[in-house]
């Protein structure tokens, strides 16, 4: 087998272990709070990449070399994995799925802004397709009470944050390995969502409890491992549609597991938002200008 197919497969399993994640989130969530899922998913993720990254890598590349960056990102992401375990919380884990993909098309009005760039008719296409998408998922968020749309609305939040952190994890590859990124991403998560432990408010869990947040740590362990594996064997370019394989993995996991099975119009609004996400994502290549070099 090809590297790139094997990549390949890497990333689809990288995708099944994201919605994996979110459901044992949302199967969690009906008995322990969000900030002792939050450290608890954290905390075994932590332990499972660590055994990981010696038995693969040498120690120096689980160290950060430049602090200051880790701890930005590592502060963003922890707000942004609370959103977005609100969102698998309170909503079905197709809808959370699918309002994490408006990240890419966020991504658009940052880049248009410090690039000075007018956009598209695909760009604005993909931005019109993904704000009918929203306000389809909103509307239906609003009928179903405030907990759903509390929910909606956190999962749009998450996929704002997760666009920064896409742009500050770029920016971090150039000095830093994807090993000590997530490893020092579980390790503020574990210390910042350990603190609500003061709350007096975590559970002790048994039971399914348990093993939902037990599958947590195995599955967000798995899924950052997988990424990785696939990003080492292809380019991200080739890889990242592969990631909307997840749209699949939500309705399934949905229907199976948790008997709930998307309405007409909350299908209608995750395929806009993933059709306007492939759209950005499955840009043609540009060609190269003489006398530019290729990047």
């Amino acid at each position: 087998m090809s590297q790139e197919r094997t990549a390949k497969f890497f990333r689809i399993g990288g995708a099944a272990a994201v919605v994996a994640l979110g459901a044992c989130v949302h199967g969690a969530a009906e008995t322990l709070p969000l900030g002792q899922i939050m450290a608890g998913r954290a905390g075994i993720s932590l332990i499972l990449i660590l055994i990981y990254g010696l038995l693969t890598a040498p120690v120096q590349d689980l160290l950060p070399r430049r602090w200051r960056p880790h701890l930005f990102r590592g502060a963003i992401a922890c707000v942004a994995m609370a959103l977005s375990y609100l969102a698998y919380a309170r909503l079905p884990v197709t809808q959370a799925q699918t309002l994490f993909y408006l990240a890419p098309i966020l991504v658009i009005p940052f880049a248009l802004y410090r690039l000075r760039e007018r956009p598209g008719l695909r760009i604005l296409l993909a931005v019109l397709l993904g704000f009918l998408g929203v306000l389809l998922v909103l509307g239906l968020s609003l009928e179903a009470g405030p907990e759903a749309l509390t929910g909606a609305l956190a999962g749009v939040g998450a996929a704002v944050l997760i666009a920064a952190i896409q742009v500050t994890v770029r920016a971090m590859t150039a000095t830093e390995t994807s090993l000590s990124i997530a490893m020092s991403f579980t390790v503020i998560v574990v210390v910042v969502a350990g603190l609500s432990a003061f709350a007096g408010n975590w559970v002790w869990p048994e039971g399914a409890a348990l093993l939902w947040l037990l599958g947590s740590g195995v599955f967000g362990a798995l899924n950052l491992v997988l990424f990785a594996e696939a990003l080492a064997r292809a380019p991200a370019s080739t890889l990242a549609p592969l990631d909307y394989t997840g749209l699949v993995w939500a309705l399934l996991v949905d229907w199976l597991i948790f008997s709930q099975i998307p309405g007409p119009l909350g299908i209608l609004g995750s395929v806009l938002i993933t059709a306007a996400a492939l759209i950005i994502v499955l840009k043609p290549a540009e060609p190269a200008t003489p006398g530019r070099p290729v990047q």
